[in-house]
């Protein structure tokens, strides 16, 4: 469990031979991707001339972003000191990242034994998010194959279990998970996203409030009352 943790990761070599290929490659697949997206409807429009008038363009592109922008905010600022430069490519390019990416690097780390924010925490990060996909993918595809016959054999009242508490059950486990690691928190982050449920504050600036409340709590929690997770 030590042995990773003893290892002292070269800044020069980490630099030199590991982030500026992760970000050279990175940027090239992260640019492809972004116009990747775009190849559906341009295959729409030059092979089926479908194309939406720009007022229903403009509405949608308008209510995505009302769902998005907060999580370019948040998302970068929570998962980035965990995730480190690749899983965060990584991440960005398969999703998942609060329910499956994130807690896989989270767990990685835990098990070498290493602290998330250092060099050694990042490489055994990416390890962690890497393997994930490599089985996720699969996993993914074969049960998006398959879960259309295998359902009709499940009685009601189990699919309705899925339909009801598979979500909450993820979270749950994602939330149990960091909790565990920081239980000092715990009444803090919990009051955070209560306050503004019960003042029915947009979710949007919920999701705000609680990562940078809880940020900014446990920095002050730190810095003024030497309380540590």
């Amino acid at each position: 469990m030590n042995a990773i943790h003893e290892i002292q990761v070269d800044p020069t070599a980490f630099d030199q031979d590991y982030l500026k290929p992760i970000h050279r490659v990175g940027t090239i697949f992260s640019t492809g991707i972004f116009f990747a997206l775009f190849l559906p409807s341009i295959f729409l429009y030059l092979f089926h001339h479908v194309f939406p008038d720009w007022p229903t363009i403009v509405g949608g592109f308008a209510l995505a972003m009302t769902y998005a922008v907060p999580f370019y905010f948040t998302e970068p600022i929570a998962y980035f000191p965990i995730l480190g430069n690749a899983g965060w490519y990584l991440t960005g390019t398969v999703g998942n990242g609060s329910n499956l990416r994130v807690p896989c690097a989270a767990v990685a780390q835990e098990v070498a034994g290493v602290t998330e924010g250092t060099r050694e925490g990042e490489l055994v990060a990416t390890i962690g998010v890497a393997t994930s996909v490599l089985i996720s993918i699969p996993a993914i595809l074969i049960g998006a194959l398959l879960i259309f016959y295998i359902q009709h054999f499940f009685p009601p009242w189990l699919l309705d279990a899925f339909n009801k508490f598979l979500l909450p059950a993820v979270f749950g486990a994602v939330w149990g998970e960091f909790i565990l690691r920081g239980w000092k928190y715990l009444p803090i982050a919990v009051l955070l996203a209560y306050i503004p449920m019960a003042l029915k504050v947009p979710a949007a600036w919920t999701i705000i409030i609680c990562v940078l409340g809880t940020m900014f709590a446990g920095w002050a929690m730190l810095r003024y009352f030497k309380i540590k997770a």
